[in-house]
């Protein structure tokens, strides 16, 4: 995929793709990374085998990457137009003017606009965002006020530079309006070309300490140098990364850029390729490389966290107890009786709290209907199988019955077996005797036949011989 990157960046020729790819891979790797639109114009024209599924997704992801770069530069000038209108001096961190660093627009990524204004000012900027049809996001991470809006658009408004490091911060400390303004505006300023690379530094090293970094962020620095040319003070700005102590973490960030998208010189590419593999896999801890990137930072980020989970605890606090306004909403009495607040505040939690419970108590009946029903089949299972043997058992026994000598009956044990038994015998011979006595041997019947037969023939005897 980098080498793809590469070509496509570079205006190069690209060969038919003749090793077999995983392009599902492919797919989510690049839409993680947000590359996904010149991965997708790369493959255009070549021949590649791949999955009509799989082309469609790609063609799906580049179709909405598209439209959001047209809602990115339309948005872009509404939100200008609105704060001059306004009169609200803003200053645009970052804005859709990345597109030009790139050959073709729909080439670049824009994660967000940035814009920089004064905390009095976002009440009212708060304001005209709802009446834009912006939503606003509540996000743990992140010190500013996200709004969002279909189909993915998303604005972030600080009013305070989002720098920790002090060198940086104090860099950046004058007015909104002591940088320099737009043309053909009053109240709306960007950066320089150095104070935007410098921003872009300590956007790309607060994205490092929260496992967020990606490959879109290191090709946006390297076009962004190579747009800058030798026009650009990079001495000046090489001594303000040298104050705050990211040269080391921006060298190495340059040295993995042109290994990926340059020549690829004869250099030493240690910590390079330990920086390649901590964006490949998603923000994996590295111990040794935080420790030559920025060894110095490893105590803000101590700060870092523990700012960010303070803040988050004072936002729940405000969703646990709202102000009077909000709850006017709910009880209209409050705007009568203001001093009724707090019990409204006990109803409502209550209310939240009952309603969660409920819902808790639901989830876990139907778990533990699920495991009864569970442990009920697999009794009949166990009562089925006890059944089916019980009946098999005497279909055994009356087979033993019929077979003949058991192998594993000694020789003596057969021939008691085969030895009849004397019991047996005496009832038949005491069976033989009743029968004689009663009269029901044929062995006796015919006998008494005989003996009728001699008599009647004596007297037929006699008979002729008085004739004669």
């Amino acid at each position: 995929m980098l080498i793809l990157l590469a070509a496509i960046i570079n205006q190069k020729p690209i060969q038919t793709l003749r090793k077999r790819m995983r392009w599902e891979t492919l797919l989510d790797v690049s839409d993680y990374q947000d590359v996904v639109s010149i991965v997708y114009i790369g493959l255009l024209g070549i021949e590649k085998e791949i999955s009509e599924e799989c082309e469609a997704e790609f063609y799906q992801n580049y179709r909405k990457q598209l439209l959001l770069y047209e809602s990115y530069k339309k948005v872009d000038e509404v939100i200008k137009w609105q704060l001059e209108r306004h009169k609200i001096d803003a200053l645009f961190l970052l804005d859709s003017e990345v597109t030009e660093m790139y050959p073709k627009p729909e080439m670049a990524h824009i994660r967000q606009i940035e814009i920089l204004a004064d905390k009095k000012e976002m009440p009212r900027i708060h304001r005209i965002m709802l009446d834009m049809d912006y939503e606003q996001r509540e996000e743990a991470m992140g010190s500013g006020v996200v709004y969002v809006r279909v189909p993915g658009v998303r604005i972030v408004f600080y009013d305070g530079m989002p720098i920790e490091n002090k060198v940086i911060r104090h860099y950046f400390s004058g007015s909104i309006k002591s940088y320099r303004r737009i043309e053909s505006y009053r109240f709306i300023h960007m950066l320089t070309n150095e104070e935007v690379y410098l921003y872009r530094a300590a956007r790309m090293v607060e994205l490092y300490i929260t496992g967020k970094l990606k490959i879109r962020d290191i090709m946006d620095l390297w076009q962004f140098k190579k747009v800058l040319g030798e026009k650009f003070r990079w001495k000046a700005v090489r001594e303000f990364l040298e104050k705050a102590k990211w040269q080391e973490f921006i060298r190495q960030a340059e040295l993995l850029a042109e290994l990926w998208f340059g020549e690829g010189a004869e250099q030493q590419y240690g910590v390079a390729i330990e920086l390649e593999e901590y964006i490949l896999s998603r923000g994996r801890e590295n111990e040794h490389l935080d420790e030559e990137l920025l060894p110095c930072e490893k105590v803000r980020l101590d700060f870092y966290w523990r700012d960010r989970d303070k803040e988050w605890a004072l936002k729940q606090q405000a969703w646990w107890f709202p102000s009077r306004e909000y709850m006017m909403q709910f009880f209209p009495a409050l705007e009568k009786y203001p001093f009724l607040l707090v019990f409204c505040w006990i109803v409502r939690n209550w209310r939240f709290i009952r309603r969660i419970c409920t819902n808790k108590c639901k989830k876990a009946g139907f778990r533990l209907r699920v495991r009864l029903l569970d442990i009920k089949e697999k009794l009949k299972g166990m009562i089925g199988r006890k059944k089916d043997g019980e009946e098999e058992m005497p279909e055994a026994a009356e087979g033993d019955n019929g077979r003949g000598a058991d192998p594993d009956i000694s020789g003596e044990d057969a021939a008691e077996e085969a030895r009849p038994d004397e019991s047996s015998a005496g009832a038949a011979e005491g069976t033989a005797v009743q029968a004689e006595e009663e009269g029901d041997s044929p062995n006796r019947e015919t006998a008494d036949e005989t003996a009728r037969l001699e008599e009647t023939e004596g007297e037929n005897y006699e008979e002729l011989k008085n004739q004669g």
